[in-house]
């Protein structure tokens, strides 16, 4: 599970090594430098649990805690106090006062990591937590370019601080894996598609996800067609919603199948219709739009433009593209044939190795207009 965690500590070193360690296993980090502070994070912030020191000045931990208990919107937030007071009667205080539970500095990152989630299995304040924000992009026709899109700004989100999972919901011939040079296949969707859908939790679907080197996740589609395994529409709901609780944003490779569309049209914050700069997919689009008005998701759906080859006077036109399917165009994607090239040769997506500003610009705008519409 991905969790928003408060620190409070007076020490900013120690502030800093907890929170590099959690960032990296997808938890959103939130730090305050004393009790007063951490309280006030606490009404404002509303985090799934705190991390709480004892010994800090002004206002110790167990004051913290009992400001904490006596406060309404606090109250019920789960507590840890990571100390180095190791004596018994110091754990045995802090219990007492209401902590969830007590790890002793230096804390040992694997049982840091396992009494986080022990004490969020035990809280009734998990059911409140929200799941990630889920963003489907869906090409039009074959070759727009959607699984280019889709890892550059898995890239951009990531290489900003936001643990980004990508899923790959083609559930044969998927791509991103090769994108991101994870071969050979060791899980993917179809390992899910094994087990019954009632069993498919976070846990399950964080065994199934590809780590790459930069910090993203990936739940791969399979490269080949999974012989003998079928997918229930309960698989690919549950497979979606799950993967909710395994990042801070997710970016789902979405097929043009409008069985798959409506297993997943209600968990989705935005669905985003990749275009190339030719006809047939401002055709297409016209009837997926058209679709799309059916399942009555107008609120949730976006457009991109992406060029392909470098054009004197372009077809399409974001202008055109809003006009014709009456959805807002996000960005226009210019033809940089070359350098996608290289990066598709070097399996390594081009927000990872030899972008410019204006290449990121671009996909600060789309992750920034796509958090805008589904804020």
């Amino acid at each position: 599970m991905v969790y928003k965690i408060l620190i409070i500590d007076d020490e900013a070193t120690i502030r800093r090594l907890m929170s590099v360690l959690l960032k990296r296993h997808g938890h959103e980090i939130i730090e305050a430098a004393d009790g007063e502070s951490g309280i006030k994070a606490a009404i404002a912030q509303q985090p799934d649990i705190i991390l709480l020191d004892i010994m800090m000045p002004h206002m110790d931990g167990y004051e913290t805690l009992r400001r904490l208990r006596a406060t309404p919107n606090a109250a019920d937030i789960p507590v840890i106090y990571v100390s180095a007071k190791s004596q018994v009667e110091d754990r045995v205080e802090g219990l007492r006062l209401g902590a969830d539970d007590y790890v002793v500095k230096p804390a040992d990152p694997a049982e840091l990591l396992m009494r986080i989630e022990a004490v969020m299995n035990r809280s009734r304040r998990r059911t409140r937590r929200r799941r990630a924000a889920t963003h489907a992009f869906l090409g039009v026709r074959g070759g727009a370019g959607t699984s280019t899109i889709l890892v550059n700004l898995g890239a951009h989100l990531q290489q900003t601080g936001m643990q980004t999972l990508l899923v790959d919901l083609h559930l044969a011939f998927g791509t991103l894996i090769y994108q991101l040079n994870l071969l050979p296949l060791t899980y993917s969707t179809a390992n899910l598609a094994t087990i019954a859908p009632e069993t498919i939790d976070d846990t399950v679907v964080q065994r199934c996800l590809l780590a790459h080197p930069s910090g993203l996740k990936l739940l791969a589609g399979s490269p080949t067609v999974p012989i003998g395994i079928t997918f229930a529409p309960e698989h690919l709901t549950a497979i979606t919603e799950q993967a909710g609780h395994c990042a801070q944003v997710v970016l789902i490779d979405l097929p043009t199948d409008p069985d798959i569309i409506e297993c997943v049209a209600n968990l989705l914050d935005s669905l985003t219709l990749v275009l190339s700069n030719d006809p047939a997919s401002l055709h297409a689009a016209e009837n997926i739009a058209a679709y799309l008005r059916y399942l009555n998701l107008d609120a949730q759906i976006n457009t991109i433009l992406v060029d392909h080859h470098a054009m004197a006077q372009p077809f399409l036109t974001p202008a055109l593209i809003e006009e014709r399917t009456g959805y807002p165009c996000l960005a226009n994607v210019p033809a940089k044939p070359e350098p996608y090239l290289q990066a598709e040769q070097l399996r390594t997506p081009l927000m990872m190795n030899g972008y410019d500003a204006a290449d990121r610009s671009i996909y600060a705008q789309i992750g920034e207009r796509l958090i805008k519409r589904s804020a």
